[in-house]
């Protein structure tokens, strides 16, 4: 069921902005020598959410032409919303030119308010079997994937929404891999490939299903794919009764919210599994917003989706079920220059890759999981092959859990060594350049060049480790 105009819940998801989040656009605006002047005395230290990466980097000064009108519309659509910002913050192009970042202007105290949303201003859909009423109520119950049916919401809903529509990354800018060639696949490992796969054909299903009852004019394709980034990777899933009192209400802190998406990576991109019990919620019905006994429920919050990710500390995310406003408030002290971001979720990389379309360096949440190769590969028997699949074990994840399997120590170390051995040889540095040449666009070379750099030095701490040559 569509939670209609919008209702916001709680549970952060990476994807791509639907309002602002992917181009993040100022949030005060500054002026041209305001943001000048930042952007030469201050760097930012942050990851950016489209590619996090931890460096410290100048602040861009804004772009002009036509970035600066979807901005502006983007800026007058919130003031219209009710949506309002700190006059502390600015949204500006980020180092690479592809997105935006939401900077500090000004000194911000922890705990200052960032942004004040109305219910009313977010687009949210139930997680559920409830139907919506209208054109889209025989699609809708084909297509159970609250992230896919999220993004048709929104894009729904273009003559309310259109200036934070406006505001998504566009197709080129959008490195996840379930967007990737197929023939670009193939330097992904097996299981992550098959995930992108599975969404990809899930959401070229449900598009051809709107096309064939006649609803593609009313939902493009590019629209479609665009808000599905948003919806996967930064829409917030939550489940429960909102309290009814202020002192009760939702934060991060508090109730569990959790970005959707941190399930979804195993699976077809089903963001439904994301909302967690404990979480609270508001439902919308209709225009009207009402508390709900137990719905899981996906929301896009515009503004608050332009916070980019980083590891640490999660949203300061508040609901006051009174004035049905939502705040987003700062998790700790920033100085001028400094970008503000929080994290979507603890994530490694081969998540945020798959729903995201970014990796960051240095992830304090990254897991090495690697398939168990096949008999003869990298030196790995029949006997130990045969022994660990007796035991069910296809992949071994070196979490510090390996020792604990029910096998042998000489195959659990025989498996350990192939395995590590031939992903090794599958992520050699050497093959980089090679690799760059053969995917299909720059974006996507730097993603993935990203994301084997951080497998390597996965793949050498847990040599270390288990004191293995990977190379021999």
């Amino acid at each position: 069921m569509l939670v209609a105009p919008p209702s916001l819940v709680p549970a952060w998801a990476p994807s791509t902005g639907w309002v602002q989040r992917p181009q993040r656009h100022k949030v005060v605006l500054l002026s041209a020598s305001a943001a000048a002047s930042a952007a030469a005395s201050h760097r930012l230290c942050s990851q950016r959410v489209h590619r996090r990466q931890k460096c410290h980097r100048r602040i861009p000064q804004r772009a002009e032409g036509k970035t600066d009108e979807v901005k502006e519309r983007f800026m007058d659509w919130m003031r219209a919303s009710s949506i309002t910002t700190s006059p502390k913050l600015d949204i500006l192009p980020d180092s690479e030119g592809e997105g935006r970042c939401v900077v500090c202007t000004k000194d911000l105290e922890k705990g200052e308010v960032l942004v004040r949303l109305p219910a009313a201003a977010a687009v949210s859909v139930t997680m559920d079997d409830s139907k919506p009423s209208g054109a889209l109520e025989g699609w809708w119950m084909r297509h159970p994937r609250s992230s896919i049916r999220l993004a048709a919401q929104l894009v729904s809903q273009r003559e309310s929404f259109g200036p934070y529509i406006e505001m998504l990354y566009p197709l080129d800018q959008i490195y996840a891999p379930w967007l990737w060639p197929e023939k670009d696949l193939k330097f992904l490992p097996q299981r992550l490939a098959d995930s992108a796969l599975a969404r990809k054909k899930a959401l070229e299903k449900a598009h051809e299903d709107l096309e064939r009852e006649g609803l593609s004019a009313m939902i493009p394709r590019d629209l479609f794919l665009r808000a599905h980034h948003a919806a996967a990777s930064r829409a917030f899933s939550g489940e429960g009764e909102v309290p009814a009192s202020r002192s009760a209400a939702l934060a991060v802190g508090g109730l569990s919210i959790l970005a959707a998406g941190a399930a979804a990576a195993v699976g077809v991109a089903s963001v439904d599994v994301a909302a967690t019990a404990g979480a609270a919620v508001v439902a919308a019905t209709s225009v009207v917003v009402a508390t709900s006994p137990s719905p899981n429920v996906l929301s896009l919050l515009p503004m608050v989706d332009q916070v980019n990710h980083r590891s640490g500390a999660p949203p300061d995310l508040q609901f006051d079920p009174t004035s049905r406003i939502w705040e987003l408030r700062a998790t700790r002290s920033y100085k001028p220059g400094e970008e503000i971001v929080f994290s979507y979720g603890d994530k490694d990389s081969d998540a945020l890759l798959l729903q995201h379309g970014f990796v960051e360096e240095d992830n304090r949440a990254d897991l090495l999981r690697l398939t168990i190769p096949e008999v003869g590969t990298c030196g790995l028997s029949a006997e130990v092959k045969a022994e660990m699949e007796k035991a069910g074990i296809q992949e071994l994840c070196f979490d510090g859990s390996l020792e604990q399997l029910e096998v042998s120590k000489p195959s659990l170390m025989e498996a350990v060594q192939a395995t590590l051995r031939c992903a090794a040889k599958e992520c050699r540095e050497s093959d980089d350049e090679k690799v760059a040449k053969e995917v299909s666009s720059t974006g996507i070379g730097r993603v993935l060049l990203r994301w084997r750099q951080e497998r390597r030095k996965l793949l050498r701490a847990a040599a270390k480790e288990w004191q293995v040559d990977l190379f021999s």
